[in-house]
């Protein structure tokens, strides 16, 4: 369940849609989600603004962000890949989620995750999915702890620019 402190700490925590203005946020997010991975180049400011506006217009694309006293504290993108199998019953894949390091073990990524279940479940998502990397032994037990099970042996390969 949710853990938080005495004071409600994540009481105090909105899951939004992100806007342009969150884009800062992000960038530093997503080096944080990135501190191992030295082939991580961190776009422009100009460069985020054009993929956001892109990924804005599509309807099965939201990123989402927590935010606590103006302050973005964390993030992940849920796509609906809509697909011919399982009925047409779309799947819900979340991708780069994270949470600051100073706001961890606080509830934000579990909000995060029930507020993209929200949306996956009015979409008819026959089931939501992610990949995390193997080395984040961190994150697998929080999403086991959250009901997340390994069900699938899956490969990446890197597309080199």
């Amino acid at each position: 369940m949710k853990q938080t402190n005495s004071t409600g700490w994540a009481d105090s925590i909105r899951v939004r849609r992100a806007r342009v203005a969150d884009l800062p946020a992000l960038v530093g997010l997503y080096k944080e989600l990135h501190l191992d991975d030295y082939s991580y180049r961190s776009p422009s400011l100009g460069e985020m603004r054009k993929a956001f506006a892109a990924i804005s217009r599509n309807r099965d694309h939201q990123i989402l962000v927590a935010e606590r006293g103006g302050e973005v504290i964390g993030a992940l993108h849920l796509m609906i890949f809509r697909h011919l199998g399982h009925g047409l019953r779309p799947l819900g894949v979340v991708e780069n989620a994270v949470v600051a390091t100073s706001h961890r073990s606080r509830g934000v990524g579990e909000l995060m995750m029930a507020a993209a279940d929200k949306i996956a479940r009015r979409n008819r998502c026959y089931k939501m999915a992610l990949t995390t990397n193997l080395k984040r032994d961190r994150a697998h037990r929080f999403y086991e702890r959250l009901g997340w099970r390994r069900t699938h042996f899956g490969y990446s390969i890197d597309l080199p620019l």
